[in-house]
């Protein structure tokens, strides 16, 4: 399963130290995933989950791992990412110096990653793909707020997350099924869209200009496949959603992301003994 190729100039920034945007941008991108996949190997909880994710970028910039990967990219960024997290799950309970322990040992067998871990790079694919849809049912709700069409957002809601049926959706909300079927029609036809839109956001902050256009064209293929595979579209922000409650992670999330940031700047600026700077170079 293929996976948006990283740009070697924001990994390359990261490796040296990066800006706090260039950070903000990284954890932006790889927090939920992250937190997701850790949930699915053996997290205790979402507040276990958001340490083991908080670690794991920890020990990237810690262990230069980043910078190992870039000399050596037999492996793949998820690849390396699971290879993290799982060694991190896997040593929850041992003592700081066995995490010491851990992270040399990541270093040392950074450039042995490879195809042996694929498995856990595709759930860490599917971690992604559920947090992008979920992001991406939550940002077309906010725009239909925005145009006062809340009956959209409800509609679409309860369709696809509360699984109920045209009419039950009709009762609950005093709407004509008819109207239901063409708000929740109109709610898809967007979702389709911001996803696209999102992922051709990701795309070009990870690819290189001149490659962008190429890379959104086969991801955006390989996650329609994958869409197929699992169910389609509908059936796939259900799982998304049926994981984690969508309400009490949107604001845990942000605290702890915001959490996560804070401590990888403190990481970055006492093990470099610079500031990172607020701007991209």
């Amino acid at each position: 399963m293929s996976f948006p190729r990283t740009s070697l100039t924001l990994i390359q920034r990261l490796a040296s130290g990066g800006s706090e945007d260039d950070w903000q941008g990284f954890l932006g991108d790889y927090w939920g995933p992250t937190c997701r996949f850790s949930l699915r190997w053996g997290a205790r909880g979402l507040n276990d989950a958001e340490e083991v994710a908080s670690q794991t970028f920890e020990v990237l910039w810690e262990k230069r791992l980043l910078v190992r990967w870039i000399s050596n990219r037999s492996a793949k960024l998820r690849t390396l990412i699971c290879c993290v997290v799982r060694n991190i799950l896997s040593d929850r309970h041992r003592t700081q110096a066995g995490r010491d322990r851990l992270a040399r040992d990541l270093a040392r067998r950074a450039d042995e990653l490879n195809e042996r871990t694929e498995g856990r790079a595709d759930a860490f694919y599917a971690a992604w793909v559920e947090d992008l849809l979920q992001r991406s049912v939550e940002a077309i709700a906010a725009d239909y707020c925005r145009e006062s069409k809340d009956d959209y957002v409800r509609v679409l809601y309860g369709r696809l997350c509360e699984r109920l049926t045209i009419a039950e959706v009709a009762d609950a909300l005093t709407l004509k099924p008819a109207t239901v079927v063409n708000y929740f029609r109109h709610a898809r036809q967007r979702l389709a869209e911001k996803l696209e839109q999102m992922v051709r956001m990701q795309i070009h902050r990870y690819c290189l200009s001149e490659e962008a256009e190429s890379e959104f064209g086969l991801e955006w293929q390989q996650l329609g496949e994958y869409l197929a595979e699992h169910g389609g579209l509908e059936e796939a922000v259900r799982n998304a959603y049926e994981l984690l409650d969508p309400v009490r992670v949107t604001k845990h999330q942000k605290a702890g992301l915001s959490k996560a940031a804070t401590r990888l700047t403190a990481t970055i600026r006492a093990s470099s003994g610079e500031t990172p700077s607020s701007g991209r170079p």
